[in-house]
């Protein structure tokens, strides 16, 4: 299995990525799901669906004898095999609102690193936990979704846009966004930031802004690489990029992801210039 991860990555991650389908997509919306088992490696809290996913995940890596150094949301930063040769960085479920809730927009994420570092990622795996369709990537070789190539769309003005914002849990950042908001085509909030990428990287959405300073390496990782391998931009809002970031520590951080450098630049221009 090593072996397979390292020579065909996607196909491992791809696999993982279905089994967790399999487990989860029952689970969506029913009133197990949301139970509180306790608190996860960054605080949150840690609900019935999220642990069944992450244990699929685990169990997945143990059976076929995969030596790596794990990182997930529920356990943190965790050995697993005897002698680790890369670094597995996984949302089991991401969106969890939407999944307790049965909202048709959840994902879980995979990405595979053989350092420490985020930006060493090699491939990288998202799938749409509420009908299985797979966004994937693999460093120098482009992005697929269902197994077509995919770009992100052409829009090139603010003012044609579709972008989604999350401003949950953070009241202090509206006063930012206005302005963009008020600039854009249209807004969307849909709650699961890897999906939320992927869709910037497939031509759905034109960006997405996240200024809120709360997502994880594990939020962005996958997401992040299948964005920059299907020919779009992923910055933090002060114009720079994650490089020298750990996998294994808990930072959180402000992102956008954009379709070009024309709606990058607008963005990061009416942010500069918003109420702080």
């Amino acid at each position: 299995m090593v072996k397979r991860l390292r020579g065909q990555r996607l196909i491992a991650l791809k696999q993982m990525a279905k089994q967790v389908y399999s487990v989860v997509h029952p689970l969506l919306g029913s009133s197990e799901s949301g139970k509180i088992l306790g608190s996860g490696f960054g605080g949150d809290k840690t609900r019935l669906i999220d642990a069944i996913a992450e244990e699929t995940i685990v169990q997945h890596l143990r059976h076929n004898c995969v030596s790596c150094t794990f990182v997930g949301e529920e356990r943190g930063v965790e050995e697993i095999g005897d002698q680790p040769d890369f670094y597995l960085i996984t949302d089991a479920v991401d969106g969890t609102t939407n999944a307790v809730r049965g909202i048709g927009f959840v994902s879980a994420s995979f990405a595979v690193s053989p350092t420490d570092r985020l930006d060493d990622l090699e491939a990288a795996v998202v799938i749409d936990l509420s009908n299985g369709a797979i966004f994937e990537a693999e460093k120098g070789k482009g992005a697929r979704y269902r197994g077509k190539k995919i770009k992100p769309s052409d829009t090139a003005v603010l003012e044609e846009a579709v972008v989604s914002v999350d401003v949950s849990r953070a009241s202090e950042t509206v006063d930012r966004l206005v302005p963009l908001m008020k600039t854009v085509k249209s807004v969307r909030s849909l709650g699961s930031a890897a999906l939320e990428i992927c869709q910037v990287a497939s031509g759905f959405l034109d960006a997405y802004v996240d200024i809120r300073s709360k997502l994880r390496t594990l939020d962005i990782a996958a997401g992040m690489l299948i964005l920059k391998e299907a020919g779009g931009l992923f910055i933090q809002p002060d114009g720079g990029g994650f490089e020298d970031v750990s996998l294994t520590e808990l930072k959180r951080f402000s992102v956008i992801a954009a379709a070009n450098e024309e709606v990058c630049k607008g963005i990061v221009s009416l942010l500069r210039h918003s109420p702080r």
